[in-house]
């Protein structure tokens, strides 16, 4: 990523416009929907596969803003309200971090550096009443303000400095989401495995089909390909 001082303004709008048009806040409406339904633990079904989303749609923002490694307060007048927020919040996250940011960019990859344990806590585990209070936590994190401070902001002709401004707010926002996540192990593809006999009959279905056996391959069976496609992505 460009240093903020080298984007041009539509390219900071560019970037800015994609931040916060990401699924991830989508799913954030959809979890908050789903929790204030009148929950039982049957729902925790449709809690884990919109949590799921939610997940990856964090991952997805993470993709982009893993690459800007400037410090925030750089270029700010230490003097305004932003500058001294900002700085709080950073020290804050600078105080309570145990990860590196190559830690941090291997556990969204599905592993963990030998230097970087796998935390206790894992959030599929998690009984059905601290899972939707992790949930609330994270759904109520400081980044989704700012984004709704942003959606305003374009909404109106914002200049260079303000973009830039809400840009650093946006990242810090986003780290201190990142920050509430160090403690627990969590892994979206986890519980989407195939089971082996279901896989051969896949396979078995494909060769029918190639070899001219049958000409469709079964509906079950093309779901099952859609699962298998998206977790070789």
């Amino acid at each position: 990523m460009k240093k903020l001082s080298d984007m041009s303004h539509s390219e900071l709008l560019q970037l800015l416009e994609m931040l916060i048009n990401d699924d991830f806040f989508q799913s954030r409406e959809q979890l908050i929907a789903l929790l204030n339904l009148d929950l039982s633990s049957e729902k925790k079904t449709e809690l884990d596969a919109e949590f799921r989303e939610f997940f990856c749609g964090y991952e997805s923002i993470a993709f982009w803003l893993e690459e800007y490694i400037e410090d925030p307060l750089n270029g700010l007048d230490p003097h305004t309200s932003l500058a001294k927020k900002l700085k709080r919040q950073l020290e804050y996250i600078q105080s309570n971090r145990n990860t590196t940011l190559e830690e941090r960019m291997c556990r969204r990859m599905g592993g963990y550096l030998e230097s970087d344990p796998m935390p206790e806590i894992k959030i599929s585990e998690l009984p059905f009443n601290e899972f939707c209070k992790v949930i609330r936590s994270l759904v109520t994190q400081e980044i989704f303000s700012v984004r709704e401070r942003l959606v305003i902001l374009f909404q109106q002709n914002s200049s260079r400095q303000q973009l830039d401004a809400a840009f650093r707010e946006f990242f810090v926002a986003y780290e201190l989401f990142e920050l509430a996540l160090e403690d627990y192990h969590y892994d979206p593809d986890e519980g989407l495995e195939i089971k082996p006999e279901i896989e051969a009959e896949i396979d078995q279905s494909i060769a029918d089909y190639e070899s001219g056996k049958v000409k469709t391959i079964p509906v079950e069976k093309l779901s099952y390909l859609d699962l298998i496609n998206f977790r070789n992505v």
